[in-house]
């Protein structure tokens, strides 16, 4: 019997291990069908609608090919997928540089998190160090199986052959065409001016100018479709029975049995913190919550002395969550008692802490109300507040249990990042300092301009609120550039004049760039921006 070219390909190829995915070859094609949208929804295009919609078409490839799997997903786990889409959604409504890159490294976080957990083991089972890890994990995880996932696809189509049958007469024929081609362009050419002028236009491209770029972005769709094709697979290939701690967690988790601190030593630190912080405590209701009479009779000012310290604060308080998750993580405890007191000195530090806690919002809203409000300021009142609802939890969990302090850390970095969403932070700022600028007729007009298109609501608000301001103020743009001779700049204006200038650059920007107009882009704030803008300049005109 003759043996067919099939076959004999077959035989030359050595037999790979099985990989247990039934169609590893629709998962590849979803893959670099993603890719493909990736780079045509994100590549040299603003961030919009675009990220909330590649979120949902990579949930949706991985819920199809897990049906086609028959892998049901792990119920338990799919709460990911709320905040997975609230973030996403969020570049879509919000402008803020700072807020964008947060979101999109949730999403990034996120989905590492779904396809770890898709369809086996439990999100709340990791330790803080493993949800920390876990995306580089997935990453690397991610690499080390698009080999293996797409070996199978490669042999497939060289066993098959259907697509090099396909390709060489597709290319003779291609080849055969040209002339044909060719001269029939030519009369046609001739015969019609107005097709003349399209074939002209058609190959007087510059092809060459974007061959680099080409090249680049190719590279790009290849390197996310082996990664892209990786993480389908983890997704899809984690089993119950499979260890959720990697190595370096495991052995950080025996670290204690090789090295840890006795109990003597543990109460020893924390006695001494904790009296440290009692003094400080005590000077805090004594001077800062006690009233400004007090300062002064010590020789300060109360605006000296309370405007300072709330980063110090903040950093001390972090820090003091770190000790106590050391000591708990490498003390020795041998009994009941030992682990009682432990507790209990444990949540007197932090009690005290929440107490500088409090004397740190004290001090910021002093600060604030001095100077008005930054991105940093606003920041720093939002992680004080998270951190302190991260202390309760953790004192919660201290006492009853200690193995679900974790998963509240990571919700609280959520809500954090939730928060400062909700908030909007450029528009809340803005608004703020406006209203302050109402009362004390203070506003830093550079700072204000400064802000991202989320504000512009506020800022044409300012410019109503401005007029008739004649001090003249530096300008943003001044500011922020490297020259020092302002002389010869238009540096200085009045407030009215600043935001005009501003807003009126913005309009500009906006009407000549119109990338930001293609759905893919669709932001909500740059869109209100678009028509505030369009109005006012109606309104001037």
């Amino acid at each position: 019997m003759e043996t067919t070219q099939d076959e004999l390909i077959a035989e030359t190829i050595e037999p790979s291990k099985p990989f247990p995915l039934q169609a590893p070859v629709r998962l590849v094609q979803t893959a670099v069908t993603l890719s493909i949208i990736a780079d045509w929804l994100f590549y040299d295009k603003p961030l919009g609608i675009s990220l909330l919609l590649f979120v949902l078409l990579v949930v949706g490839g991985l819920w199809w090919n897990g049906r086609h799997e028959a892998i049901i997903p792990a119920k338990r786990n799919l709460w990911l997928l709320l905040p997975l889409g609230f973030f996403a959604s969020m570049a879509m409504l919000r402008t803020n540089s700072t807020l964008t890159t947060l979101n999109v490294l949730a999403v990034m976080c996120l989905l590492a998190y779904l396809a770890f957990f898709y369809a086996a083991g439990r999100v709340e089972n990791l330790n803080l160090f493993g949800y920390a890890l876990l995306p580089l994990r997935v990453f690397g995880g991610s690499l080390a199986l698009s080999a293996p996932v797409i070996r199978p696809t490669v042999e497939e189509i060289r066993l098959n052959g259907n697509g090099r049958r396909r390709l060489l007469p597709l290319l003779r024929g291609l080849l055969f065409a040209l002339p044909v081609l060719l001269v029939f362009t030519v009369l046609l050419s001739s015969a019609d001016l107005i097709f003349a002028d399209y074939v002209e236009d058609l190959f007087s491209l510059d092809i060459f100018d974007h061959v680099a770029e080409w090249i680049w972005r190719g590279t790009i769709i290849v390197m996310l479709s082996v990664v892209l094709a990786g993480g389908l697979a983890l997704a899809l290939t984690r089993r119950a029975e499979d260890e959720e701690q990697s190595e370096l967690e495991r052995g950080l988790t025996k670290l204690p049995n090789y090295f840890s601190i006795g109990f003597i030593e543990t109460s020893t630190i924390l006695v001494l913190v904790n009296m440290l912080f009692a003094a400080f405590v005590g000077i805090q209701f004594t001077y800062l919550f006690g009233g400004a009479a007090n300062v002064t009779e010590a020789g300060y000012t109360f605006a000296d002395y309370a405007r300072r310290g709330f980063f110090e604060l903040l950093t001390v308080a972090i820090l003091t969550m770190l000790l106590i998750l050391g000591l708990n993580w490498l003390s020795r405890r041998e009994n009941k008692g030992q682990i009682r007191l432990f507790n209990g000195l444990g949540s007197v530090l932090v009690g005290l802490v929440l107490v500088m806690l409090v004397s740190a919002w004290r001090r910021m809203t002093l600060y604030e109300a001095a100077f008005g409000y930054t991105e940093l300021r606003l920041i720093v009142y939002v992680c004080m507040a998270w951190l302190a609802v991260t202390l309760v939890w953790f004192l919660l969990t201290l006492w009853v249990r200690p193995d679900r302090f974790a998963i509240g850390a990571l919700l609280a970095v959520m809500g954090f990042v939730a928060t400062l969403n909700l908030i909007n932070p450029d528009a809340f700022i803005a608004r703020q300092n406006l209203d302050r600028y109402v009362r004390l007729g203070d506003l830093d007009v550079a700072y204000l301009t400064s802000l991202s298109d989320d504000a512009v609501p506020q800022l044409v608000r300012g410019l109503n609120l401005t007029v008739g301001d004649a001090e003249e103020q530096l300008s943003a743009f001044c500011i922020s550039s490297w020259t020092f001779d302002y002389e010869d700049l238009d540096c200085y204006g009045t407030p009215y004049e600043l935001i005009w200038t501003e807003l009126d650059g913005r309009y500009q920007s906006l009407a000549t760039d119109t990338t930001w107009q293609r759905w893919t882009s669709f932001n909500v704030a740059r869109w209100q921006a678009w028509g505030k803008l369009g109005f006012l300049a109606e309104e001037i005109e």
